[in-house]
């Protein structure tokens, strides 16, 4: 049986009560922009009502990169965040990374690609522009988000096909997927592991 994937994708404009512990407040309370208080508030309130039921009082970790992590390993969980919209990833045991991305027009998607990605995906995102750029971004940092690693080492993975390729980082295989995201956004899903996985949409 493959594993599976729990994936919410939350509207953060919606209503909601927040639930945030004194560190994530002092994060939210550092934000310069109400709005973005509000959407750090409405996510990280999400994950704590999210993951409670299965690994009762949140406490976190992190990493050597910063990756929080759940103190004592209940479960493997990761989070993002781009524009109204938040991705919320849970896993039994593997390693994962979500990633969200708007697909932002007016910015030189093609100049970005060329600098950042291998030739060949930044010719492609000079024929397909924008959601082709959100997409391989996304892609890139869900296995870098799985990997716990910082995102400036994982941009020249190669990630472009259909359906997306088996990737190496750092010695470790990932398994991709695409995920459905609202109109002008991109998202993708890291696992670790060659294994297939499913995802179950919330």
């Amino acid at each position: 049986m493959s594993a599976v994937v729990d994936v919410w994708l939350v509207d953060t404009r919606a209503p909601f009560e927040s639930a945030l512990d004194a560190h994530e407040l002092r994060r939210r309370d550092a934000l310069g922009r109400a709005e973005d208080r509000r959407r750090f508030d409405a996510a990280h309130s999400a994950l704590r009502r999210i993951l409670e039921p299965r690994v009762g009082p949140v406490r976190w970790s992190r990493g050597p990169n910063g990756k929080p992590h759940l103190a004592g390993e209940a479960c493997q969980v990761n989070l993002s965040h781009a524009g109204e919209w938040a991705a919320i990833a849970v896993t039994p045991a593997r390693p994962v990374g979500v990633d969200l991305q708007d697909a932002v027009a007016g910015l030189d998607y093609a100049a970005m690609a060329r600098r950042f990605f291998p030739p060949a995906e930044a010719e492609l995102v000079a024929a397909r522009g924008a959601e082709a750029f959100a997409l391989l971004w996304a892609r890139k940092e869900a296995v870098v988000k799985a990997a716990g690693d910082r995102l400036t080492r994982g941009l020249r993975l190669p990630v472009a096909g259909d359906p997306p390729p088996a990737v190496t980082h750092d010695g470790t295989g990932y398994t991709l997927a695409d995920l459905e995201a609202p109109e002008g956004f991109r998202a993708a899903v890291a696992l670790a592991g060659p294994e297939p996985f499913s995802i179950r949409r919330h």
